[in-house]
């Protein structure tokens, strides 16, 4: 589904998209403990993708993760695959629901604000224990940067964060267009 705001904001959510799938050479993984509330979410994966004319540019970015539950008390863990920095001339073939083919694949360059957007921040609610995968990315070589896939990243986790808890995906990614 695609949701659209004034002021050439732009985000897709779709429950998966293979063409985004990539192989990764590396893993990054942060955890975080548990909420220590006893709450226990339920499997989910999605996709997100964004689009924000900014100034002359225009940044976009998408991210798919699977969210898997565990133990009551245990930690959260993220984990995020990649491959090596970006390449300008990379091949765009994986499909995009808001504008030309993108590039598979999430450069090491961009995996920091990625990391640091999924690990919820003070004053949100962390997910429930279990593990945080992503392993869909897509990326424009030339309108992609770190704080697209920031936004991208901290859309995907509120809106894997509704599905676990049995939330509206979709509402949630208003809100976010909102405040961009």
């Amino acid at each position: 589904m695609i949701v659209s705001r004034l002021g050439g904001r732009r985000a897709a959510i779709r429950p998966d998209e293979p063409s985004a799938a990539y192989p990764a050479a590396h893993t990054a993984r942060r955890e975080r403990p548990g909420p220590g509330d006893g709450r226990r979410g339920r499997p989910a994966r999605t996709v997100v993708e964004l689009r924000r004319a900014y100034g002359g540019a225009t940044m976009r970015a998408l991210l798919g993760a699977s969210f898997a539950p565990g133990a009551a008390g245990a930690s959260t863990v993220v984990e995020v695959r990649h491959g090596t920095p970006l390449e300008l001339d990379a091949a765009c073939g994986c499909r995009s629901e808001l504008g030309g083919p993108l590039a598979a694949g999430l450069p090491s360059d961009f995996v920091p604000a990625v990391l640091g957007a999924l690990v919820a921040p003070p004053g949100e609610r962390p997910l429930p224990p279990g593990l945080l995968r992503v392993d869909r990315a897509a990326f424009d070589p030339l309108g992609s940067g770190t704080e697209a896939f920031a936004l991208a990243a901290a859309l995907l986790r509120q809106a894997l964060a509704a599905q676990v808890l049995g939330g509206d995906p979709v509402a949630v990614a208003r809100a976010a267009l909102n405040r961009w």
